[in-house]
């Protein structure tokens, strides 16, 4: 059984000529374990899709699917906001102006350390900061930065875009999916 199971998602916008379709007719699965990107041209509607599955809509949007489960849950039967503290957890947007997501006051490896689960760590409780630290050094690498001495120590500001954006991907696989009686 999948994670996430969509099925023919549409949504529109309601407006005062009517209604404006936005997305029509997308589907998807996500099995446990699996991380998976949206992509298309600028303006397809993958931050709507996005919005949608964690119940950040607005009062003019009209969200239908034949299927929209996380979980077995049936997403469409809650309210956004028991939508949002259920996806909210086990699901990560990461958006196309990263710089924007980031705190400016605080560095690189502060912000991924946060984001680095407490319960993922197996050890002794004094060893957790070097640990939160080998584990930011980890994600990093798997994001493609090497260097990450300089990328920890440095505020969103002093990088570049693509730089930003693959830190905001490394704190998105920060948080591995959480065992079942965790959730």
């Amino acid at each position: 059984m999948p994670l996430l199971d969509i099925r023919n998602l549409t949504i529109e916008f309601m407006t005062a000529d009517g209604p404006v379709k936005a997305v029509d007719r997308v589907s998807m699965t996500l099995s446990e374990g699996e991380v998976r990107g949206l992509v298309g041209e600028s303006g397809s509607g993958k931050s709507l899709i996005a919005k949608a599955i964690c119940g950040v809509t607005k009062d003019n949007w009209r969200v239908t699917a034949d299927r929209l489960r996380f979980d077995d849950i049936d997403l469409l039967q809650l309210t956004p906001r028991e939508r949002r503290k259920l996806v909210g957890h086990n699901v990560s947007m990461i958006f196309q102006e990263p710089q924007s997501c980031l705190d400016p006051s605080e560095s690189i490896g502060r912000q991924l350390a946060q984001a680095i689960p407490g319960w993922t760590y197996k050890g002794r409780w004094w060893q957790r900061f070097n640990w939160r630290r080998r584990r930011a050094i980890e994600l990093l690498h798997r994001v493609g930065i090497k260097d990450h001495d300089d990328i920890l120590g440095s505020f969103p500001y002093e990088l570049t875009e693509g730089e930003c954006q693959k830190v905001m991907i490394a704190i998105a696989l920060a948080k591995p999916a959480a065992p079942a009686d965790r959730r």
